[in-house]
């Protein structure tokens, strides 16, 4: 069997792109991520206030639909944040501040953003695999994601990137950071909300390897939500992550056979 190696392109394209996380790492990089993952006792942050009761039969819906019809758990997910954003007596838009009129300001901010994030997912994620290999543990992608690196053609890479680029990013966005964070803000300290729907976040995911290093992304996730009071700066982040993981994906996937 001949050997394989990178292709030209996800050789050039991962060069320029540690070219880029280190530089906004080094400029920026540190006290972007410290505000972000660190808030301050008296850090202002949304907060929805439903009773225990109602919140669990939302997380229940949503249970229930990944369970049953995967499909429509978008639209659940969405249907349900507007039924506690309107019990708690919010309007959804104000909540989630979709009214933003500085679109270019919140896409350079999440790109920077990003590429901040790229060298501690990476050296977590390398981490956690490493870890898995030395004990004998399989190591295996996504079910999705294996999926994906099959597609070849068109008709079936289109579902997958208007899932990756588009739908996950808006309603986990939705759900994680604009309904279960300041659910939770409203019960426990702001740094514990972040990190447990962090959690959260990472967990539904299922997938070991990637647990802690989606937790990590998940807390920035809220973090930008916190800082920026709208969750279109974190939509934007969560967008443009999974389309750098795309490419590299495309670019550097072996040929089939």
């Amino acid at each position: 069997m001949a050997s394989w190696s990178p292709p030209v392109s996800a050789v050039a394209y991962g060069t320029l792109l540690v070219i880029a996380a280190f530089v906004s790492f080094v400029f920026g990089g540190i006290p972007r991520l410290r505000s972000l993952l660190q808030p301050s006792p008296d850090s202002l942050t949304p907060s929805l206030k439903v009773h225990l009761p109602v919140m669990l039969a939302g997380a229940l819906a949503l249970g229930l639909c990944a369970w049953l019809a995967t499909p429509l758990l978008p639209g659940t997910s969405l249907a349900v944040g507007l039924v506690l954003a309107t019990v708690s007596g919010q309007k959804p838009a104000v909540l989630w501040g979709l009214f933003r009129q500085n679109l270019m300001g919140d896409f350079r901010f999440s790109l920077k953003t990003m590429l901040t994030l790229f060298f501690p997912i990476l050296i977590l994620l390398l981490f956690i695999s490493g870890l898995y290999l030395l004990l004998g543990f399989p190591l295996e992608p996504q079910p999705a994601m294996a999926r994906f690196l099959e597609a070849r053609d068109a008709k079936t890479l289109t579902p997958f990137l208007t899932y990756a680029l588009v739908i996950a990013p808006v309603w986990e966005e939705i759900f994680f950071r604009g309904t279960l964070f300041p659910w939770l803000a409203g019960r426990f300290t702001v740094s514990q909300a972040q990190w447990l729907s962090a959690l959260a976040f990472g967990a539904v995911h299922l997938h070991g390897p990637t647990l802690l290093p989606l937790t990590l992304f998940g807390a920035a996730l809220a973090g930008v939500y916190r800082t920026k009071n709208s969750l279109i700066p974190s939509i934007l982040l969560h967008s443009l992550f999974n389309a750098n993981t795309c490419i590299l994906l495309l670019l550097a996937r072996p040929p089939l056979g």
